[in-house]
């Protein structure tokens, strides 16, 4: 350390016996000075620059003491070493918190698939029931389990969501249909008359996530519905609009219903609301380059706004 100090500092040191030597030159010009007050100047200068001496390097000290600065050449090589340190346990750090959060996701995919398997004997043990009132309820409960199993697969699955896309010619009436058979009972048990206004219309894009966005809208439509109302679905100019009547969001709740973990007002009423449908929507939607937006006026509409045909698209027709 002394030697680093030494370093660091020798042209102040150098600087201050240059002034000293040159003081004495003078002193020695002058015949009427004594020497004797000569020597008390020195010895009072040497004293305290020794005090400021030793002052800088007990700071320096203190300052550089959690550094490796055995093998530094100065303070700024010891930053350096210390910097690079520091950023090599950064990265150890950081690709140890991966491995643990990809054997943590690995773990839930697993779980998500076993859980699928009993969901699965389940559907077939309701389908050997007979019709009822009560066999129509344990199909909604079991297709509302099943919505928060395939939310929490894809949910997992979104951050890597790149290395999955598929990218397609896709017929939106049918990936819509799709989707309206699965909710099918829920729709049964509300009473829901769903109007669909979508032509054979085909886009470019992946038709699982697609679907998975619908899935997630649809379902908050019919959650939200009052008994015996009405959804509506429409396709046009690029724009897909999934309308309900339900009880509609407040003005105040709009700007935030993508946010994750935001249930609104209205979600505060519904034990079941996560504030996870939407937000997951949203996300899938920037992966896929689409763009949601939800207005509010008697009812509900969540638009998916698709984007244009580029002129790359209109050559490979």
């Amino acid at each position: 350390m002394i030697k680093l100090f030494w370093r660091e500092h020798r042209a102040t040191g150098l600087f201050f016996f240059f002034c000293l030597i040159w003081m004495n030159g003078l002193l020695l010009l002058e015949v009427d000075f004594k020497s004797v007050a000569t020597i008390y100047l020195n010895s009072t200068l040497l004293f305290f620059f020794a005090l400021f001496i030793g002052y800088r390097f007990l700071r320096d000290y203190r300052r550089l003491y959690a550094l490796n600065f055995h093998n530094a050449e100065d303070y700024m090589d010891a930053f350096k070493l210390q910097t690079e340190q520091a950023e090599l346990d950064a990265i150890r750090l950081l690709h140890k918190t991966q491995a643990e959060i990809r054997e943590t996701n690995d773990f839930q995919v697993a779980w998500v698939h076993e859980v699928k398997t009993p969901l699965t004997a389940m559907r077939l043990l309701l389908d050997e029931l007979p019709s009822s009132e009560t066999k129509q309820q344990l199909e909604v409960e079991w297709l509302r389990i099943h919505l928060l199993v395939d939310q929490s697969l894809h949910t997992l699955r979104l951050s890597a969501a790149e290395h999955d896309l598929l990218f397609e010619k896709v017929s939106i009436r049918q990936a819509i249909i799709k989707e309206v058979q699965e909710l099918q009972n829920w729709c049964f048990l509300k009473e829901l008359e769903i109007d669909l206004a979508v032509g054979d219309d085909v886009l470019v894009t992946d038709e699982k996530w697609l679907r998975f966005i619908v899935r997630q809208i649809l379902s908050n439509a019919v959650k939200y519905s009052h008994t015996g109302g009405l959804i509506t679905i429409r396709y046009t100019k690029n724009e897909l609009i999934i309308h309900d009547e339900g009880i509609g969001i407040r003005m105040e709740d709009l700007p935030r219903i993508f946010e994750k973990g935001f249930t609104g007002s209205t979600g505060r009423k519904q034990s079941a609301s996560t504030g996870m449908g939407l937000f997951l929507a949203n996300q899938t939607a920037k992966k896929l380059g689409l763009t949601l937006q939800a207005t509010s006026h008697k009812g509900t509409d969540l638009i998916i706004r698709f984007p244009e045909e580029n002129t790359y698209a209109k050559v490979r027709k």
